[in-house]
């Protein structure tokens, strides 16, 4: 490579950086004109950096027939290529060498694909950092110390799964005193299961030890706790529930978030506030997080907009449709901009406070097992 363009592409890469370090530095629900640019400028130096260093997504790019470089408003924002993330299974891709990977997060996948996010250290920490200033900002973190009943894979076995690492770094958001991950290995045949009564006695040990608890992943795993088990303690108001998943058990049951509040408050006596739900992608790697109300949030640090599954022709807020992701954090991976599966809607909040995102399910005749389907699988 001539030593001009080794030049020009560290030089991309540094101001990609800076555009998101300033970017991070605002109130992640700050929306004020500034604020847009703020993000416009980091989304077109991060797509600029994907579309020189990958030339699978440089393909996608002139197919558009636009550059990263000319998004300058919202509008042009439209105009981004959206990227299937069915691509991101058929494909393994990386923006930076691959001795720069310090972590590398898959999606629980179906067939033997998976997603697999790589991310360099600079990555990794813009997306640690960006996760707990959403989470503050919405009044999830604290200093205090609490007790951690996690619905998920144990994250020092399953390493490489993006809800496992999700859940660890959710734990990080506050003091700990003790975490129990619920999905372990068994000690003979090594498959993962999901031991209700040693949950159940775990909750006990946590309630008798008076510092608050707070309940974390697959909400499939705590509706069965609190269907199954005749009697479990009031945790109160200072402990907390945060879900990830969908409210379906593995019989096809569905349950309304209302209903999994109420149920919840009945069972362990945990305000419907602090009863709060998250939406996330291993591929995206931004956490859309429900506020106090049950509203789920978008960040500055990202846009979201649902797309006509006919054409792929982004419709008017309101409408539903196939979400596409955009977003600027990452360096070593190039998933700026992301064609879920997943249908839903993308409304403006009453209050002028940005906009909400609201998840209507997997699109498609015969639905990909996602983590929570398959974890729920583990259910007896």
């Amino acid at each position: 490579m001539p030593r001009s363009h080794i030049a020009q592409s560290g030089q991309g890469m540094i101001e990609a950086i800076s555009r998101f370090q300033t970017l991070l530095s605002l109130n992640p629900f700050d929306f004020s004109p500034e604020a847009s640019q703020a993000f416009l400028n980091s989304f077109a130096s991060t797509a600029s950096w994907h579309k020189a260093q990958c030339p699978e997504i440089n393909l996608f790019w002139e197919m558009a027939s636009i550059q990263p470089k000319q998004i300058s408003s919202e509008s042009d924002l439209l105009k981004v290529p959206p990227i299937l993330v069915t691509v991101f299974k058929e494909w393994d891709l990386a923006c930076v060498p691959r001795e720069d990977i310090v972590l590398t997060l898959g999606s629980s996948g179906t067939g033997g694909q998976r997603s697999l996010q790589h991310l360099d250290q600079v990555s990794l920490n813009h997306v640690k950092a960006l996760a707990n200033k959403i989470h503050d900002s919405l009044g999830i973190t604290s200093p205090d110390k609490y007790n951690y009943l996690c619905f998920t894979y144990d994250p020092q076995i399953a390493k490489d799964l993006g809800t496992a690492f999700t859940d660890e770094l959710l734990t990080s958001f506050t003091g700990i005193n003790e975490v129990f991950y619920a999905l372990r290995p068994h000690p003979v045949t090594g498959e993962w299961f999901f031991d209700r009564e040693l949950c159940q006695k775990m909750i006990w040990q946590f309630y008798e030890s008076n510092i608050p608890t707070r309940i974390l992943g697959f909400p499939a795993f705590l509706l069965d706790l609190l269907k199954n088990c005749s009697k479990l303690p009031p945790l109160g108001e200072s402990s907390w529930v945060q879900t990830g998943g969908g409210y379906k058990n593995h019989k096809g049951e569905v349950l309304t978030k209302q209903d999994f509040r109420d149920l919840v408050y009945l069972k362990l006596k945990i305000p419907p506030q602090n009863i709060r739900d998250l939406f996330g992608m291993v591929e995206h790697g931004i956490p859309y997080v429900e506020d106090e109300l049950g509203q789920m949030r978008i960040p500055n640090l990202a846009r979201v907009m649902a797309r006509d599954s006919r054409d792929l022709s982004p419709l008017p807020d309101g409408e539903p449709g196939l979400l596409h992701f955009l977003c600027s954090y990452n360096l070593s991976y190039p998933a700026s901009s992301i064609l879920s599966t997943d249908l839903g809607v993308v409304r403006p909040d009453p209050d002028g406070r940005g906009k909400i995102l609201q998840i209507l399910g997997r699109a498609g005749v015969s639905k990909a097992k996602g983590c929570a389907i398959q974890a729920q699988e583990l259910l007896k």
